[in-house]
């Protein structure tokens, strides 16, 4: 039972509970984070020493992946309706349910390449919850001026999985194997469990809750519709929309052609320094983020996907290991501040009884461009850009010069210019746009009253 009424434009109760609860939540979501990392990481590691098969690994990761994108936009009513805690306890028992499948299936000498892709994509299916119900809890949790280091911490979470799981992967795979992986992932969910069943998640007020109407099929397709025309009919989201979905897309075509980039001339030792690199940038863009909190948020944000493209540029400008490994760290390390910045700006001008679906689509279509990066990347690299810049090819003696010469790998370091000069281009749109650039000061904060047309 509700003791007090919630604040009109928060839907709290007489105040936000203590920064701790939150912190307390944090770490139960990072553990079950890293759990999931190593648990992924493990096992298309796994599966590639087993299969020498580069599909099956990237099978493995498009499962991973793809029912994120496919499945978020239909659970953000699932979110606005129904008791958050509860929903994030649903998302980390079915992953974890996935899991013990996966390994028992294993310990059978049973699990074959479609069982596992299965299980796996119905564990991303329960995980995509995640994201929007955490992002909401959030808005919900901690008061307006403590949003920046609320998702600074989010951020900071992120990229502890970043560095974290691999490296752990790496050291313990030879050691306790793939079934000691997947066990610490369901040990990671448990505790993430027993944190959830303690805390005290704050409801958002009946006046903002989602009504619940027509069939499951048919609501869940509504609700993701109501997400699209919220973010449709409000133009500075909309550029934010594009600008997010751009820098993903660029995420991924990097994460999938840096190692063949610098494969081309180095070594395995080199490209795990390479990949350090950007760890650690990620790393130091959350720490900077949690000391300085961020402001006049539009303009961090578009000034720092600024700063990616530019380290764009500087990671494909030479053959060198420093070279890419200094772009690496510059273009992660504006990641956390880009999406910490924007995801507050978004808590601030979505009401609550909406994030649960705004949120979803603006996940969804962010994330979705990174699966189109991963099946476009190879197919571009390898037709396209590499025999442009293949001594004697047709942009060889003219483009040479900007991407540190010709052959082997330059023309996936062109890739990455004009993805870089695109992003550039596009940011310079966006500043002369006045909804996005003045979008704080145009869109109002979330109030919890009834917004018309949008309440089905």
């Amino acid at each position: 039972m509700r003791t007090s009424l919630p604040q009109p434009s928060r839907g709290r109760d007489s105040g936000p509970p203590p920064f701790s609860r939150f912190v307390l939540l944090w770490l139960g979501q990072t553990v079950s984070g890293m759990g999931s990392h190593l648990n992924g990481f493990g096992l298309s590691v796994w599966m590639y020493e087993h299969t020498r098969s580069t599909s099956l690994y990237s099978l493995i990761a498009l499962a991973a992946f793809a029912p994120g994108v496919l499945v978020a936009p239909l659970l953000g009513g699932v979110v606005d309706r129904h008791d958050l805690r509860k929903v994030m306890m649903l998302g980390h028992a079915g992953g974890a349910v996935c899991t013990v499948l996966i390994a028992l299936l294993l310990w059978m000498d049973r699990l074959g390449v479609g069982a596992l892709l299965a299980l796996v994509a119905a564990g991303a299916a329960f995980n995509s919850v995640q994201r929007p119900a955490f992002t909401k809890a959030t808005t919900l949790m901690v008061g307006p001026e403590q949003l920046p280091r609320a998702n600074g911490l989010m951020q900071l979470g992120l990229a502890l999985g970043y560095i974290v799981a691999p490296l752990l992967s790496g050291v313990l795979l030879p050691r306790i194997g793939i079934t000691g992986l997947l066990t610490l992932d369901v040990i990671a969910a448990a505790l993430s469990l027993a944190v959830l069943q303690a805390l005290r998640v704050p409801a958002a007020p009946p006046e903002e809750a989602a009504p619940v109407k027509a069939s499951v099929g048919g609501r869940a397709l509504q609700d993701a519709e109501v997400g699209w025309r919220y973010i449709r009919e409000r133009p500075g989201l909309l550029g934010l929309q594009v600008l997010l979905t751009l820098m993903s897309f660029n995420l991924g075509i990097l994460q999938v052609l840096v190692t063949p980039l610098v494969m081309s001339f180095t070594d395995v030792r080199t490209l795990g320094a390479v990949m350090t690199a950007g760890g650690l940038g990620m790393l130091a863009g959350s720490l900077l983020l949690l000391a300085w909190g961020g402001a006049r948020r539009v303009w961090t944000v578009l000034g720092f996907v600024l700063l990616q493209g530019l380290f764009m540029g500087v990671g494909a400008s030479r053959a060198s290991a420093w070279g890419v490994g200094a772009g690496a760290f510059g273009v992660l390390f504006t990641v956390p501040v880009i999406m910490s910045c924007n995801q507050t700006l978004w808590q601030r001008k979505v009401p609550t009884g909406l994030q649960g679906r705004v949120f979803a689509v603006h996940a969804a279509l962010s994330g979705g461009a990174i699966p189109v990066a991963y099946l476009l990347s190879g197919p571009l690299a390898d037709h396209v850009f590499e025999p442009l810049m293949a001594v004697g090819g047709p942009l060889a003696s003219t483009l040479g010069p900007w991407v540190g010469g010709t052959g082997p790998g330059r023309g996936i370091a062109l890739f990455f210019l004009l993805l870089g000069a695109a992003t550039v281009l596009l940011v310079m749109a966006c500043t002369l746009l006045p909804s996005v650039r003045r979008v704080e000061q145009t869109l109002p904060d979330a109030t919890p009253e009834p917004l018309p047309g949008l309440g089905s």
